[in-house]
């Protein structure tokens, strides 16, 4: 069970996290996880003296700190989970951002010229050895271009692969203890949160994904005179070192900077909520962690924002799901707005209880008592994650930080502008997106993709008919019922799934036909295709609907 805690090259980072949650307060959990005795911790170290009087979220935060990289990201995840964890702990968590101490300039340099594989005078006209900021992976140094570009250089910390790799082997096999050994880990699934971390974390280390990833957004963008994404010089950048331009602002929460500077604070509020509306509601690919320290107020009220190094995707079924929770809140429809979070996969219908309804209801009411103007989404947020925390229910990590992202831009808004309409602003956004989720091209799509489905469940339906049939007989599942009776049974399965079968076929062209009257009414579709594609539709639904028809009378007759 711990192959890894054999090996000395883990045992040694095994009693480094053991000595650390220790020191911290926290020692109660290397019992509960039984690391107390097999780590064989010293003396000196199980006398340690009480931890300071702060609470636990601080030295949470601390301990994570003093682990290093891994344990930081684990700790900035952790402060995107508000379905984990309460809001105490995020918010010391939130903290983690810029606490990490950078690593000196000469190892910067020496890992720059090893990646681009040259000197660094003749790749940078000058180069800051000073960084300008440094993060749990890395650190961003200012420098010029031969041509004198402004840029910026994010450099990778020494290392950092190798103890990655060790870290996430570590944490895998404490989230499985967890699980077994801990009542949090009984009511969450951790091994597949460690995993999900780690998916995320082995990608951030490659620079080349973060450079596609910001050119993807400066790309979404490039339409938009209100938001500036910087460009990507890949012949400067490589797996460990990542160079962009450099963009000169006011950091989005310097007030003083801004009114200083002579800046429209209400317009800019708006270009930064818009920035997020436009990313989840028209791209539907957000940037994953939009802190202040990577937004910037630039000259004409043009956000500035930097590190794509946490990226999400949002395809249309999700963005639709989305859209139809939102709808489901103000129509004040708690039964739509649980069908909408099952969709979304945050609960499944066996966790369709009555003290779940009955909540999801006063969530409603309560929402909806209010004007959009009194409404926000910090509060909206927290009360329906409170509601998901006393069901034990769990967002998907996308949901979760893309929560924390919509969150975290009214913020800054808000901050920025304290009479920003947040809902004022998004309804736009949300109402075209919704035109688009019924428009006649997407209700055509969602008909092809459904006759799919059922095409591919008729397909399948005979053949595990067969095999049903076919288990009965030979005895592999067991029915007390005499020969006779067995081949009734038989007969009636086959009957059964043949009608099922026509069933789905009537129901599937009667869903073409509707497609198809939609997409002509609506779209202006006309001519001969579109006849000749309603008059087969037709043809089907009425020789399968007859045919049902037939096999319903003669199985009633028989049966009578």
């Amino acid at each position: 069970m711990w192959p890894l805690v054999r090996q000395a090259r883990y045992l040694g980072r095994y009693r480094q996290i053991a000595q650390v949650f220790w020191q911290y307060g926290f020692g109660y959990l290397l019992d509960q996880l039984g690391l107390t005795t097999l780590l064989s911790m010293p003396r000196r170290i199980m006398r340690r003296p009480a931890p300071d009087p702060i609470s636990g979220p601080e030295r949470l935060r601390l301990a994570l700190t003093d682990l290093g990289p891994t344990f930081v990201k684990l700790g900035q995840m952790l402060s995107t989970r508000p379905d984990l964890l309460p809001p105490a702990w995020i918010e010391e968590l939130n903290k983690l951002q810029d606490t990490v101490p950078p690593f000196p300039a000469d190892v910067a340099i020496a890992t720059i010229e090893a990646e681009l594989h040259r000197p660094i005078d003749t790749l940078f006209r000058c180069f800051e050895r000073e960084p300008l900021a440094a993060a749990s992976l890395g650190q961003v140094h200012g420098a010029e271009l031969p041509d004198g570009t402004p840029v910026v250089v994010k450099v990778q910390r020494p290392d950092i692969q190798q103890l990655v790799v060790i870290d996430l082997a570590i944490l895998s096999e404490l989230a499985a203890l967890a699980q077994q050994n801990t009542a949090f880990g009984e009511q969450y699934d951790l091994v597949e949160l460690v995993w999900e971390f780690g998916v995320t974390l082995r990608a951030e280390l490659d620079y080349r994904r973060e450079g596609r990833n910001a050119e993807r957004f400066r790309a979404n963008f490039a339409g938009n005179p209100h938001v500036c994404i910087p460009r990507v010089f890949w012949s400067h950048t490589s797996t460990r070192v990542l160079t962009t331009e450099r963009i000169a602002g006011i950091k989005i929460t310097d007030i003083a900077g801004m009114d200083a500077a002579g800046m429209d604070r209400k317009r800019l509020a708006r270009h930064s909520l818009e920035l997020i509306l436009q990313e989840i509601f028209v791209d539907g690919f957000f940037q994953g962690d939009p802190h202040p320290g990577n937004l910037f107020a630039l000259p004409g009220e043009v956000i500035g924002a930097v590190d794509f190094g946490q990226a999400i995707a949002l395809d249309r079924e999700m963005t639709g799901d989305l859209l139809l929770l939102l709808v489901a809140l103000l129509e004040r429809d708690a039964d739509g707005a649980l069908r909408a979070l099952q969709r979304l996969g945050v609960l499944t219908q066996r966790e369709l209880s009555p003290a779940l309804r009955r909540d999801m209801r006063r969530f409603v009411d309560h929402v909806v008592d209010r004007s959009l103007a009194e409404l926000s989404a910090r509060e909206m947020g927290e009360e329906l994650l409170t509601l998901l925390q006393r069901h034990r229910l769990r967002l998907p990590a996308p949901l979760a930080l893309l929560l924390k992202a919509i969150i975290m831009m009214e913020g800054i808004g808000v901050q920025i502008d304290p009479q920003l309409d947040v809902f004022g602003i998004a309804r736009p956004y949300a109402m075209r997106a919704l035109a688009q989720l019924n428009s006649p091209d997407a209700q055509l799509r969602r008909a092809l993709r459904e006759l799919e489905e059922m095409r591919g469940i008729v397909s399948a339906l005979p053949g595990q008919m067969s095999t049903l049939v076919q288990r009965l007989n030979e005895g592999e599942i067991r029915i007390q019922t005499r020969e006779i009776e067995m081949r009734r049974l038989a007969a009636a399965l086959s009957q059964a799934g043949a009608r099922i079968a026509l069933g789905l076929i009537v129901l599937a062209a009667t869903l073409g036909l509707a497609g198809l009257a939609i997409a002509a009414a609506i779209g202006g579709w006309e001519g001969w295709p579109v006849i000749i594609l309603a008059a087969g539709a037709l043809i089907a639904l009425i020789s399968a609907g007859a045919t049902l028809f037939i096999s319903i009378a003669r199985g009633s007759g028989g049966s009578s």
